[in-house]
């Protein structure tokens, strides 16, 4: 029998590795991750909010191969064509997936992203790449980063090249599978909702442990009725994760975490500043992040190594060095929703205007969040005329119900009133002033009558 090793985890409980998951575990790309905070500068506001992405992954780890095995279970007709040793790789490589989903994130990851390399710095081996989906002319993403770190795992002797090509195919469609997940055909599409959809373990972990360690009960939900509810349906294409009837209130309970989450974690109105004094500091070359060679320079990057360069930065006097190390947030003067009336956003416009032209160091960070993609959800105008279809409203989710013993398969928002009516995003624009500028903005505001 295979060894396997336990990891005591404050979200899931007992959660178990094999010999060839702690080979890549073990690996200094990966214990990286121990030194890269989850929520960056959330953890100003909410002090317990110091955990990492190591926690994270392990977890998105654990939750989705936990989930694959209960279709197996539950959805057998699915996986009926299918070797034992075809469904082995399958767990084995979509566990490896959530491993290593977020293994590209620099440090304080949304800030120093801006400054990530062409995509032509991290591109995988050509012939990794389906025909005409090698990308190219763009700035590269933490998502393009961890796809490079699988790739260097098979170089460093860590993941065999199958496997590591199978994992990048799950997590990125522009990867060509090898001939083993191929052969399982459409099914991936379920492998891929599990670490990347709108039920993927990615949320499902992040919410509960985020809300854990931030001390706020926003991010809880309903875990174990959602997977119990999960089903592998038929899709137009092909099979596709879905839901029995029944769990259509525990989809909603996970998306109204995730909305308060974000309204009262993820963009609190202090972590925005602190963001933009980082960028700040980069920007007017107090400190140097250094991720123009790509990989080589990611995998020695982390939070801690930032932070040392902030300290020596203060020390010769770097402003915004200072204001991040003494905890000197900005003084927020108006949070203001994007798209609003008029009336509030052409207010926005004429304080900002105002501040500026008596002196205020006045700056602005806008925070954007959609509800849902999910085809149908909050009716055919959803998003407004100026949204993307590209990126709003395009996901689909199936679910399953019988009526007089038969079976059907309809989509789930002409099930869930919560969806049939609302799909409004958060988009808040935050406005802010310095510290040593509050008397001058409040007089400004005072003569505005704006308070």
């Amino acid at each position: 029998m295979a060894a396997t090793y336990e990891i005591r985890d404050p979200i899931h409980g007992t959660i178990t590795i094999t010999e060839a998951e702690r080979r890549v575990i073990d690996h200094p790309w990966i214990q990286r991750l121990r030194s890269i905070r989850q929520l960056g500068f959330v953890s100003l506001v909410y002090p317990g909010a110091v955990h990492d992405r190591f926690q994270h992954s392990l977890g998105v780890m654990h939750l989705a191969g936990e989930r694959l095995e209960r279709l197996y279970k539950t959805s057998p007709q699915a996986f009926a064509g299918y070797s034992d040793a075809d469904r082995r790789h399958a767990h084995h490589v979509l566990r490896l997936a959530g491993m290593l989903h977020d293994s590209g994130h620099p440090p304080f990851s949304h800030t120093c992203e801006a400054y990530l390399p062409p995509v032509e710095q991290v591109l995988l081996p050509a012939d990794w790449y389906r025909i005409g989906q090698l990308p190219q002319s763009r700035q590269a993403t933490h998502e393009d980063f961890s796809l490079a770190l699988i790739a260097g795992l098979v170089r460093e002797g860590v993941l065999a090249e199958d496997v590591a090509r199978d994992v990048a195919a799950v997590l990125s469609s522009r990867v060509r599978r090898s001939k083993r997940l191929s052969g399982m055909g459409s099914l991936v599409s379920v492998l891929r909702a599990l670490v990347s959809g709108e039920l993927d373990a990615d949320r499902c972990d992040y919410l509960l442990r985020d809300s854990h360690f931030a001390g706020v009960s926003y991010g809880i939900y309903d875990l174990e009725r959602l997977k119990a509810c999960e089903v592998v349906l038929p899709g137009p294409y092909g099979p596709e994760l879905g839901l029995d009837i029944h769990g259509v209130h525990a989809l909603e309970e996970l998306l109204l975490a995730r909305y308060h989450m974000f309204l009262q974690v993820y963009f609190h109105k202090t972590p925005p500043a602190f963001e933009h004094y980082l960028a700040m500091a980069i920007g007017e070359g107090e400190i140097d992040v250094p991720l123009a060679r790509g990989l080589s320079d990611l995998v020695d990057l982390r939070d801690d190594s930032v932070t040392m360069m902030l300290h020596a930065a203060r020390a010769k006097g770097g402003r915004w060095s200072r204001r991040i190390l003494d905890r000197e947030p900005a003084k927020l003067v108006l949070r203001e929703r994007v798209g609003a009336e008029d009336q509030e956003n052409f207010l926005a416009q004429e304080l900002v205007g105002a501040l500026r032209q008596s002196g205020c160091n006045v700056f602005t960070c806008h925070s954007r969040q959609v509800f849902t993609k999910l085809a149908g959800a909050g009716g055919p105008q959803a998003g407004g005329a100026q949204e993307d279809s590209a990126s709003y409203n395009s996901a689909r989710l199936l679910c399953e119900r019988r009526v007089l013993g038969r079976r059907l398969v309809e989509p789930i928002t002409g099930h869930s009133q919560l969806l049939a009516s609302f799909n409004k995003p958060i988009d808040l624009r935050h406005t802010y002033v310095l510290r040593e500028d509050v008397e001058k903005a409040t007089a400004v505001m005072d003569k505005l009558q704006a308070w």
